[in-house]
């Protein structure tokens, strides 16, 4: 039985602090934190999208949350910029009308690369999901020095299909590294070059809990974190997971239960900001989409 360490375990296991208890996965509590962001359907920016889909945090703690309709068509990338000192929810204020990207796609993923191949900060999203889009395409969307959303360009990654995608400046000891997730493989590339090459399969059968769905990854300097949401086929009383992985793809044995409220709760994507780490929730049932943070 994998173990479950909280919010507070995984903050220690990236400072080095030793942790001397566990709890079996059976024994998960609510990990699901403080609400950060609402976004009700109303939103301006979520632009008559009802979805939320890959959310990473940009330049000067901005957030990044694509949206779509159904069926993942018409995807939208909303900019919520910071707003106060503290981490509550008025943090992130929307920044205008959401740019309309049809190259999003599906839109599952969403990584932050300050200065992409050498042209300054950009965004880099899946075009799919795993198995309902399948997509081997990425989209990177340039943005300005002040964060604001430009041009965008696709480009096909050799791994195949994938439907988790994130980028550390601080991994590979500062020189960068991505991290690509397809089915039960991790995948990494150096953080120079072109996406068009230069993969390594990492040999790693990725944890699951019953059947959950691959949703968004994420990257610190020495750990990757994969989430599993809910879907039609979760019992009513299942949960969304988070699990952490070296570089190396070796599990660290940090599952993070997040209740998925009788399937209305759907994790999307996780990201962080320094040590503090947000999941993105998508609400199934028409309430509003929420941002929160993990706890102990």
């Amino acid at each position: 039985m994998k173990k479950l360490r909280g919010f507070a375990s995984a903050l220690a296991l990236l400072t080095g602090i030793a942790i001397a208890s566990t709890t079996s996965a059976s024994a998960a509590t609510d990990r699901s934190g403080a609400e950060r962001l609402n976004i009700p359907n109303s939103s301006a920016c979520k632009a008559g999208r009802t979805v939320m889909q890959g959310m990473v945090a940009g330049p000067g703690g901005q957030l990044y949350i694509i949206f779509t309709k159904g069926g993942g068509a018409e995807p939208v990338l909303s900019r919520w910029l910071r707003d106060g000192s503290t981490w509550d929810g008025a943090s992130w204020t929307c920044a205008g009308t959401p740019t309309s990207i049809p190259a999003l796609g599906h839109g599952n993923d969403l990584a932050y690369h300050p200065n992409y191949l050498g042209q300054g900060p950009a965004l880099i999203a899946t075009q799919g999901s795993q198995s309902e889009y399948p997509s081997a395409d990425v989209t990177v969307v340039h943005l300005n020095s002040a964060g604001a959303v430009g041009a965008s360009e696709v480009v096909h990654l050799p791994v195949g299909n994938i439907s988790g995608f994130c980028y550390s400046a601080t991994a590979a000891d500062g020189a960068g590294k991505y991290a690509a997730r397809r089915a039960g493989y991790l995948w990494t590339h150096s953080g120079s070059g072109s996406l068009t090459s230069g993969w390594t399969r990492v040999t790693s059968n990725l944890t699951s809990h019953d059947n959950r769905s691959d949703q968004g990854i994420d990257c610190s300097e020495n750990y990757i974190w994969n989430t599993k949401s809910i879907n039609t086929s979760t019992p009513e009383t299942g949960w969304n997971w988070v699990y952490q992985y070296n570089w190396s793809g070796g599990d660290v044995e940090s599952d993070i239960g997040i209740p998925g409220n009788n399937l209305v709760d759907e994790i999307e994507d996780v990201t962080h900001i320094g040590s503090d780490f947000f999941i993105g929730v998508n609400r199934n049932d028409g309430n509003d989409d929420s941002v929160k943070v993990f706890v102990e």
